[in-house]
């Protein structure tokens, strides 16, 4: 069985070849390529953009554009870096281009260069270069085409639009930094060094991003796409920080918990429900349902007509009505609702008899209160009408009221 990894055991008096020593960086070569390919996705580390020459002639052109300076991991896990800004005028004559829009991709070379020193070289033994030259090549993709590309295994740096210009082929303005293929982790948890206290504080403004990062917080520019799920065990802000004080704040809670609260600078938008947990209640409310259970709720009753009994005698008395109102009252219990009753319409004596009868007597007094509401049989509540109408007279054999019949509405109102 081949053991598939071997580096190289030194010991004094060792005789070593030149294989031994291209072993020993092949080692290191491998082993490193290997952590860069498993470890990470392959993909630009920083720079590479293309950006526009300083010799450019503005405005109208001709524009020259150049890839800046950077770095970059390639699909087989070797290291591509770029010391200096590279023109893409030098690409721009390869064999098959024509107008039209170009991914421009970077790819590892790697050449044999330097020969030995005067004197030190074998004329009958080839390839004695001493040295292994890492640079890179630039070409050019059609997008979405079907020209053929060598497959290099490099790195995607953008897409550039070729035009004819005075010059022949050149890249018009602006150039594209679109769909760049950056470096990623692979990676199934991220620990971030916390060796540090840390200060956050949800109420307070602690997090003075991009421009100081607690101690283990980790930054990621310029964005997250996140394909499975999110746990935030402590507290997330979204947008910039924003002090909460009990004491300047008005409403806010005397007492914030330290994890578990979420902040937003700006507006929330949800495409679904939002679901909130009464204590109180021990349910869940969705959002509709948790403000009905925190906003009053009214039921209107029916007009209800009282017909006034004759008078048992000669002076004002109050007089009870039970309105049995099966089913109003039961779907809202409440412990202390309020009543509001109002008259809503009143039957006379005829103008005749309250002119012979009522003048000279005070004034005619008519009201109607409730003292509870009832809810002693069970299926239904009864609201409990109390009226009086005044002044009682004698009129012929009779004692009367100078109104006969009352029209009396309500409302009922349960507090949260």
């Amino acid at each position: 069985m081949a053991n598939p990894v071997q580096r190289l055991r030194y010991f004094d008096g060792e005789y070593l070849r030149s294989y031994d020593f291209t072993d020993e960086q092949s080692y290191h070569i491998a082993m490193r390529r290997m952590m860069n390919m498993r470890l990470h996705l392959h993909g630009i580390v920083y720079g590479l953009e293309i950006v526009l020459d300083a010799d450019s002639v503005l405005p109208g052109g001709p524009f020259f554009f150049s890839i800046a300076p950077g770095m970059a991991i390639d699909q087989t896990g070797r290291e591509i870096v770029v010391t200096a800004p590279y023109s893409l005028s030098h690409v721009l004559t390869s064999p098959g281009l024509n107008v039209g829009s170009y991914e421009v991709w970077i790819c590892y070379q790697e050449n044999q260069t330097g020969l030995p020193a005067t004197g030190y070289q074998d004329c009958n033994a080839p390839n004695q270069y001493t040295r292994w030259q890492e640079s890179f090549q630039v070409i050019l993709k059609p997008q979405g085409g079907t020209g053929v590309m060598p497959d290099c295994g490099g790195v995607r740096l953008g897409i550039v639009k070729l035009q004819h210009g005075v010059l022949g082929l050149e890249i018009s303005n602006p150039a594209y930094n679109i769909e760049r293929t950056y470096v990623g982790i692979r990676a199934q948890r991220v620990i971030a060094p916390d060796q540090e206290k840390d200060e956050f504080d949800i109420t307070a403004l602690t997090t003075p991003v991009p421009d100081k990062l607690l101690p283990g917080y980790l930054d990621v520019q310029p964005g997250v796409f996140n394909q499975g799920n999110v746990i935030a065990k402590k507290n997330l802000v979204v947008g910039d920080d924003f002090v909460l004080d009990a004491k300047v704040n008005k409403n806010l809670p005397k007492s914030i918990p330290a994890t578990g609260n979420l902040k937003v600078t700006s507006d929330f938008f949800l495409n679904g429900d939002f679901y909130a947990y009464s204590t109180a209640d021990g349910v869940w409310y969705s959002l509709r349902q948790l403000i009905q259970s925190l906003t009053a709720k009214f039921v209107v009753g029916p007009p209800i007509s009282i017909t006034l009994p004759s008078p048992p005698k000669a002076n004002p008395q109050p007089a009870n009505s039970d309105i049995a109102t099966s089913g109003q009252f039961a779907a809202f219990p409440s412990s202390a609702p309020q009543v509001l009753l109002a008259i809503t319409d009143m039957v006379w004596q005829d103008a005749g008899t309250l002119q012979t009868n009522w003048t000279g007597k005070g004034p005619i007094t008519v009201s109607v209160s409730n003292p509870a509401i009832n809810s002693a049989a069970p299926g239904f509540n009864t609201l409990n009408v109390q009226w009086t109408v005044g002044p009682v007279v004698q009129v012929g054999a009779n004692w009367q009221y100078p109104v006969t019949q009352l029209v009396v509405s309500y409302v009922v109102i349960y507090q949260p």
